[in-house]
């Protein structure tokens, strides 16, 4: 008879649709096969990830298909948060709608995996896991923000950043380019070496990660150095009776000392004698000059780290004449222009001049011709500077020469101009002087003053 049964309820089956034969198994006891089959509640809801900023609100889901008389329990580790349709945690924030679990008002507390259950867990969980996009922020290492160092030595800055997720971190400096040329920088540390006054600053590190406003720290750089002194003129020019101010541009940290010497003599402040300073540079002021106060002085600038001395003279001589006149000439004719610095009119003038033989082979200079002249002068007293020319005649075409000239006053001779060369035209093919600008006709052409050295140059080196 059991074995008539069996085939009876397989023939049953077979001949009822889905929903007939869930009807049939889930009936109560009275039904003659109820009890020995179950239809297992199972998850709909998949596990996920959910990225979320504080408070922003989340919905984890879950879904569960048959669930029957089970009871769906939630869980963040051990702690219990739900059970069936009830609360069980005292956090207002935590909620269900359905079964799904509602958070409101995130915090980073909440970051972590939380678990949907059926009963007892037989039936498998489903994990959710929350977490908390955190915008970025800094901490400069040292803490101070305050670096100190001496000048030739290493240093590094330290930016430790964090945030979810990991930000980026770029240096930059506040006055400028880094050390390095660089507009930015990326990394958590900033090295610097050889380390230099230029140096000193304010450096910014800058985190970002996409999560609100980037977060920025500053360390700002201090560097101790001796002191770097240069001089804005080496050579003043003076008269007596005027005055004269000789100046020495000073960088230093810690702050230095300046003492001003005449030859080997320090000076002190006097009725005609004073001392100033103005930002970085420092002046030494000589009113009613006389003959005594020409000579050579010195500022000599001193801190704890070093010491350094620059050197000025006073002069009533003329300064080093500057010639101004082109580089060439008509063949046989050069007008020498030139200026010179001197507060008392100018007596004579020397000029040394030369040809130079050049061939392929071999470079050889001629005899100098030394000549004192006393051309005119025009002077500007804004200056101190006069104009003088004088036009050197007799010369062999196509021929490069060279010369210096030496101005004096009624204190004597003065320093020698820098060696000026110049290139004489060749015979036939003058050229002539038409404006300021150093435009001159060659043969009929405008031609600019360096397309002719240019190919002056290449006529007798090639």
């Amino acid at each position: 008879m059991e074995g008539f049964n069996l085939i009876s309820v397989t023939l049953l089956l077979t001949l009822l649709n889905s929903e007939d034969c869930f009807g049939i198994l889930t009936k109560g006891k009275s039904s003659a096969f109820n009890s020995d089959i179950t239809i297992q509640p199972r998850f709909v809801s998949r596990g996920n990830t959910f990225k979320v900023v504080t408070g922003d609100m989340v919905t984890l889901p879950c879904e569960v298909q048959n669930l029957g008389n089970f009871v769906i329990v939630w869980r963040k580790g051990a702690s219990l948060l739900s059970a069936g349709q009830q609360m069980i945690s005292r956090d207002t924030r935590f909620s269900l709608t359905g079964y799904n679990l509602q958070i409101r008002e995130i915090k980073h507390l909440d970051q972590g995996d939380y678990t949907c259950q059926i009963g007892d867990g037989s039936s498998g969980d489903l994990i959710h896991t929350i977490e908390i996009l955190m915008p970025p922020s800094v901490q400069i290492i040292p803490q101070t923000g305050q670096v100190t160092t001496r000048k030739g030595g290493p240093v590094s800055f330290e930016c430790r950043a964090s945030g979810n997720p990991t930000p980026v971190v770029q240096w930059s400096k506040k006055e400028g380019l880094l050390p390095s040329g660089m507009q930015v920088q990326t990394g958590y540390l900033l090295s610097l070496v050889d380390v230099q006054r230029q140096h000193a600053g304010t450096y910014q590190c800058i985190a970002s990660n996409g999560i609100g406003q980037p977060a920025t720290g500053d360390v700002k750089l201090h560097v101790l150095y001796p002191p770097e002194v240069t001089v804005l003129r080496s050579w003043v020019n003076s008269g007596e009776g005027l005055e004269a101010k000789l100046d020495c541009l000073v960088h230093a940290d810690p702050p230095a000392e300046v003492s001003w010497y005449q030859d080997s003599f320090i000076l002190q402040p006097t009725d005609r004698r004073t001392m100033s300073q103005n930002g970085p540079t420092h002046s030494l002021l000589i009113k009613n000059i006389q003959l005594s106060d020409f000579g050579n002085y010195s500022c000599l600038v001193a801190n704890s780290i070093g010491r350094e001395k620059k050197y000025i003279e006073l002069s009533g001589k003329p300064g080093p004449p500057q010639i101004t006149s082109p580089g060439y000439s008509n063949p046989f004719e050069y007008n020498l222009t030139w200026s010179v610095q001197s507060v008392f009119p100018i007596l004579e003038v020397r000029i040394l001049y030369r040809r130079i033989l050049i061939n392929s082979s071999y470079h050889h200079p001629g005899q100098w011709h030394d000549l004192l002249v006393k051309p005119r002068q025009i002077y500007h007293i804004s200056t101190s500077e006069r104009h003088q020319s004088y036009s050197i005649k007799s010369l062999s075409p196509d021929s490069v020469y060279e010369c210096l000239v030496q101005a004096k006053n009624q204190h004597g001779f003065g320093e020698l101009s820098d060696l000026h060369q110049w290139f004489s035209s060749q015979k036939g093919r003058p050229l002539v002087h038409l404006t300021s600008k150093q435009s001159w006709i060659h043969d009929g052409k405008r031609a600019r003053f360096d397309c002719l050295i240019l190919i002056v140059v290449w006529n007798y080196y090639f």
